[in-house]
């Protein structure tokens, strides 16, 4: 029994998640990576200065976390070979034109990505 088929539909997909180090991003991803490891990639967009940052952001924000506990069970040896071939940082920030990528990278994106996932927010609750 295939439900409605959004296991089918995820498969071989490319996503761009926004709003990821939080906590329905970061379920949304485990969720994925679990029901659907057949995912070609997900990109998270991560506000950084810069790759290396977003990068560590990534692995100590989200893959080291008790969230991801089960996906290391699953893929043991190879989970971090795994985790590396779906998950892509990239720098960027909700708040700026084109979500603060470069020209080039904006376009790449544009073309190579199937789903949008936006669950970023603000978080300065004193903010209007």
């Amino acid at each position: 029994d295939e439900g409605i088929g959004i296991l089918k539909f995820l498969k071989h997909k490319v996503f761009l998640v926004t709003g990821a180090t939080g906590f329905l991003g970061k379920v949304l991803i485990e969720k994925i990576l679990r029901a659907s490891p057949e995912v070609y990639k997900i990109y998270i967009l991560i506000k950084a200065p810069n790759r290396e940052t977003a990068a560590n952001r990534l692995q100590n924000e989200i893959i080291n976390t008790q969230l991801f506990d089960k996906l290391k069970e699953i893929h043991g040896n190879s989970f971090q070979a795994f985790i590396s071939e779906k998950l892509v940082p990239i720098v960027g920030n909700v708040c700026e034109s084109n979500l603060g990528l470069d020209e080039d990278e904006a376009a790449s994106m544009a073309t190579e990505v199937d789903v949008i996932i936006n669950s970023a927010a603000n978080t300065s609750f004193d903010e209007r």
